[in-house]
């Protein structure tokens, strides 16, 4: 796989997470003009809730370009995917403020967002997998790693976009039509992306599947009825790379703003140096798990996730800048072993020939339920418990992956197909 190819698959990914990203840091404006004008934080919390329905249809989008992505191949729904997001992208950006067309306005937001999540549900997990299936074994983890990192920058494009506009526009002037220019924008490139997706090839291990006659048709149950236990795996896997990465590098800047009382200008620039090295550690991490075994870097992650939650938001707690900054280096470098190390491991744990149905419908399953819901739940533990009671809601969600990584292959081994006849 050469180089074009590696950022044909990755860019996707850029462009799915540049836009949750834009989502969840511009949450008070978009809701202050989709929604009905209450309070700012009543918006906030409207956006955020149609933000987590995008994430529900994640396991829907699974199921359906898990199902072409089994029997017709790896490459052809992430040209489907790409221009899904890119179109409903901009739309984002050209839709009519709840003044203009009323409640058709929040309306057409909502079925936007759910377009959107049923194009990352096969977006995501199709990326990694074609990655990890077109790496040979001892560089699997650091090419699939790309597919993280693909992510990772457009969540930093979103955070410099937004620093952008506020060092170039007024609030008023953001307020009213500049927050739309980053969607607008951003769906652009989607275009250029799609074109060379359709220069991708098929990977090898599709191409034996299909040579041998071992493609099932309806790869979804056959993944059910046959693999439930690996499906089981990959959704508690995803119990802590989901909240964590979303709790820190998703909800973060808006937790700083609102609870800590750090200035969002601030808190988007400390997560930008942050998101900036991590698309350096992120393929170290990779590499490791390569020349060690993922299974035991997981492992790893899990019990430092355990061990310093509470410590860092007792860090982020204080509102000292040194503090909160060393708590958000902790969190960078805990989830980099994640992100390098989960996803190979994810698609090794999955047979073969039920892989993308297998691996869309769980993974996704586990980022509705635990990653599109997380800003969400932060915001209602700490107005109930306390600003410490999402560590130990972390703490939780990294013991039930402790177990489920306990269970992967060993020796970075990879699952063969399951014989459906």
């Amino acid at each position: 796989m050469n180089k074009k190819q590696i950022l044909a698959i990755s860019l996707g990914n850029t462009l799915e997470w540049l836009d949750f990203g834009l989502i969840i840091y511009m949450a008070p404006l978009i809701g202050a003009t989709f929604f009905p004008h209450r309070t700012t934080t009543a918006a906030a919390l409207e956006t955020l809730t149609v933000f987590a329905a995008g994430f529900i249809c994640r396991p829907l989008g699974g199921i359906i370009f898990g199902h072409f992505g089994d029997t017709l191949g790896r490459a052809k729904p992430l040209r489907f995917s790409v221009l899904l997001i890119a179109l409903s992208t901009i739309l984002v950006g050209i839709l009519p403020s709840y003044e203009s067309i009323g409640w058709l306005s929040p309306l057409l937001f909502t079925l936007i967002r759910l377009a959107q999540g049923i194009s990352i549900g096969g977006e995501y997990t199709g990326v990694m997998i074609m990655l990890a299936e077109s790496a040979p074994k001892n560089r699997r983890g650091f090419l699939t790693s790309f597919a993280a990192s693909g992510a990772n920058l457009g969540f930093l494009l979103a955070t410099v976009l937004l620093v952008f506009l506020k060092m170039h526009f007024s609030k008023e002037a953001i307020s009213d039509w500049a927050w739309r220019l980053p969607f607008l924008l951003a769906g652009l490139p989607g275009i250029l992306i799609l074109y060379y997706r359709f220069k991708l090839s098929e990977t090898r291990v599709y191409a034996r599947l299909q040579s041998t006659h071992h493609l099932t048709p309806i790869p979804f149950l056959t993944a059910l009825t046959l693999a439930p236990r690996q499906l089981l795996i990959i959704l508690g896997l995803t119990c802590m790379s989901s909240s964590f990465y979303y709790i820190f590098f998703g909800f973060m800047p808006t937790y700083l703003d609102i609870f800590v009382g750090v200035s969002l200008q601030n808190s988007l620039l400390i997560q930008s140096l942050l998101l900036i090295a991590m698309l350096i550690l992120v393929p170290i991490a990779g590499l490791w798990g390569d020349l060690w075994n993922r299974r035991n870097m997981l492992l790893l992650t899990a019990v430092c996730i355990i061990i310093f939650a509470l410590p860092c938001f007792q860090l982020l707690e204080s509102g000292k800048q040194a503090s909160i900054l060393l708590a958000m280096m902790i969190a960078t470098f805990i989830s980099s072993l994640d992100q390098g190390n989960s996803l190979a491991a994810v698609v090794e744990n999955c047979p073969e020939n039920v892989r993308y149905s297998g691996i869309a419908f769980s993974y996704n399953l586990g980022m509705a339920l635990f990653g599109g819901t997380a800003p969400i739940i932060v915001s209602l533990l700490i107005a109930k418990n306390g600003s410490l009671s999402p560590a130990y809601y972390l703490m939780g969600m990294a013991s039930i992956s402790l177990l489920a990584a306990s269970r992967l292959l060993r020796d970075n081994q990879s699952m063969q197909f399951i014989d459906f006849l």
